[in-house]
């Protein structure tokens, strides 16, 4: 019964099939232990990839080593990858937790593409859904966030993602895992309270099956009306939205003020049409403030700038000057203490590891393994095409799509320098280090590299 719910789920939403080629991530937990064997009985083709964090010492080796005899068992192919994911968090200034989540999908799209797989499938359930609906919840959202989890979307890092098991509850994996004597690993920090999600999980899912027993069965329900709402008011806020708009020669987009205060929840439009142009909620609110106003008032985001002009709102490109041919090439690195780069100062310093060294976490700090660079070394603004390694990541990526993840302005973005050793770039400045020129335990000379805007 149970693996029949599982291939019509598969069959209905178009997941997989006898020709397609799924990548499952597997954790060894329950939840993708089970997702194996489904595909497993089913007949499906997959093959497994496991990230091994390192955050619980041999218990996360013995993980990796459950997970590739899983695969073995199977006889599928296996992929796995270890990270130094406290390492890498300390050096960036990130949570464990944020950059574990990088880390994996990173990787998991590396692998996907480098072996021709046509998704990803992770083993998120209802559970899942519903605590990311609650979670969302006591944060502030709105639909899109109250109807969970999605079964498939195009991942910006990953590229296909499925989501194979959101039918099914936890219980009733663990139900089926019983009746089928399959083995799998616990992690003790699931357990633990501190994290919120756990304790929605832990609290507030049993009292809500306390008064719902039957909640399983139409939550599934909840989340596709909740979806089936959110597709309609994006039909009606896009129909609206080009019935207002007026588009000017060089792209700015004119919005008549007496059209906007004529519609029906014309403040809730205007917040959803500015969020795509890098607007907050409060500034959505200022916004719709600005009408009853004086004209003259403007509002930036990261992107845009949007203006109160006589009788409509202009919202248009912040102009940026791109520095695009800056460059600064640095000859004899070690006589070299600070340079002056397109407004920036480099400052360097050279130091003996000492014992138990920990970096900073300030990002325009950049601790480096001074034996692992190469004179000349060239500083230069960002092109476009530019690769690096991310410090733990086991592939590279464009630099262009670090500055979109890390969410910098556009002017920010268009400053950004880079540090090149020979041809690879060891520091994207103020932003993130070269896995190859990161301080290693048997490294021995460290140079320190600062950057601070010198307001030229």
């Amino acid at each position: 019964m149970f693996e029949r719910d599982f291939l019509g789920f598969i069959n209905d939403n178009q997941l997989a099939d006898s020709t397609t080629q799924t990548l499952l991530a597997v954790s060894g937990g329950l939840d993708s232990t089970v997702m194996a064997a489904l595909f497993q009985q089913a007949g499906l083709p997959f093959a497994i990839a496991h990230v091994n964090f390192g955050l619980r010492g041999q218990e996360s080796d013995d993980d990796a080593l459950f997970v590739e005899e899983l695969a073995n068992r199977y006889q599928v192919p296996f992929h796995t990858i270890r990270f130094q994911t406290a390492q890498v968090a300390v050096e960036r200034g990130e949570s464990i937790q944020m950059v574990a989540r990088e880390l994996r999908y990173q990787w998991f799209g590396e692998i996907r593409r480098q072996y021709g797989y046509d998704s990803v499938a992770t083993a998120h359930h209802l559970n899942d859904v519903l605590e990311t609906m609650l979670l969302n919840l006591t944060r502030g959202t709105g639909l899109a966030g109250l109807h969970g989890i999605a079964v498939r979307q195009e991942h910006p890092t990953v590229g296909a993602l499925i989501r194979p098991l959101l039918f099914a509850s936890r219980e009733q994996l663990e139900t089926y895992a019983a009746a089928r004597s399959l083995k799998h690993r616990d992690d003790r920090s699931n357990a633990d309270d501190y994290y919120a999600r756990n304790r929605i999980r832990h609290h507030a899912v049993p009292a809500l099956t306390g008064i719902n027993p039957g909640l399983w069965a139409t939550l599934p329900r909840t989340v596709e009306r909740l979806r089936a709402a959110e597709q309609l008011m994006q039909l009606e806020l896009n129909r609206s939205w080009q019935q207002l708009i007026q588009t000017e020669p060089d792209g700015a987009i004119r919005l008549p003020i007496n059209g906007l205060l004529a519609l029906e929840e014309g403040a809730f439009r205007l917040s959803e049409w500015l969020q795509p142009y890098g607007f907050t909620r409060e500034q959505s609110r200022q916004a719709w403030a600005m009408l009853m106003r004086e004209p003259g008032q403007q509002l930036r985001s990261a992107t845009h700038q949007l203006t109160h002009e006589r009788g409509f709102l202009l919202l248009s490109l912040v102009k940026v000057t791109v520095l695009s041919s800056c460059k600064t090439t640095i000859q004899g690195l070690l006589e070299t203490r600070n340079r002056r780069v397109c407004g920036q100062l480099i400052c360097c310093s050279y130091h003996s590891k000492p014992d138990g060294f920990v970096p900073e976490t300030d990002k325009a700090v950049a601790w480096l393994d001074a034996d692992r660079l190469i004179d000349p070394l060239t500083i230069r603004v960002w092109q476009p095409g530019d690769r690096f390694r991310p410090l733990g990541l086991a592939g590279t990526k464009l630099v262009s799509d670090l500055l979109n993840e890390l969410k910098l302005e556009q002017r920010e973005r268009a400053q950004t320098l880079v540090l090149v050793s020979g041809d690879t770039i060891a520091w994207v400045v103020g932003c993130r280090i070269g896995h190859q020129f990161r301080v290693r335990a048997g490294s021995r000379r460290l140079i320190r590299l600062a950057v601070a805007s010198t307001g030229e």
